[in-house]
């Protein structure tokens, strides 16, 4: 997500100004993934498909690169490839392609009431003022510890803030 233009430049707390660092981090370092799996997502699926070595190896520098050092076991690694190497490569790359946000000239406003949990290893990560220019965010909680795989490195976290989101949505 872009930095958005502000009249006058919100005030950020250490969590954002790592977000931003991180987030620049990603955009400028990071995204080889992103291009090659939207622009040619087939024919890194095939290539991945072809060779199981590969494919953990992909797999690998994405779980280790997105998460918080979370100490991946060879079970969790191997598992984890396997997921995406039996359904075939390319289901989970093309994706990629078929969502393309940078494609949109503009990221519509989501009035639906929206929860964000914000984990500190996430790659996309955003301070709450940028994301409050694209949804209407009523409930924001930061975790120092989870990444991109939040939901498997730190499920209690995650878990309890949707607990609380829903219970403050629903009542």
């Amino acid at each position: 997500m872009p930095k958005p233009e502000f009249d006058k430049e919100p005030h950020y707390t250490d969590f954002e100004k790592r977000s931003i660092a991180q987030h620049d981090h990603f955009s400028n370092f990071e995204f080889a993934y992103y291009r090659i799996q939207g622009e040619k997502p087939r024919t890194l699926g095939i290539a991945l498909h072809d060779s199981p070595v590969g494919m953990l190896a992909w797999m690998m520098d994405k779980l280790f690169t997105w998460s918080n050092n979370y100490p991946w076991t060879p079970t969790e690694l191997i598992t984890w490839t396997l997921l995406h190497y039996f359904p075939g490569p390319t289901t989970s790359l093309h994706m990629y392609r078929e969502n393309d946000a940078s494609a949109r000239q503009e990221i519509p406003y989501e009035s639906t009431p929206t929860g964000v949990s914000a984990f500190a290893g996430e790659m996309e990560m955003v301070p709450r003022s940028w994301a409050e220019g694209t949804a209407n965010i009523v409930f924001w909680q930061e975790h120092e510890e989870g990444g991109h795989f939040a939901a498997w490195e730190n499920p209690e976290a995650l878990a309890g803030d949707m607990v609380q989101f829903f219970r403050s949505v629903w009542g």
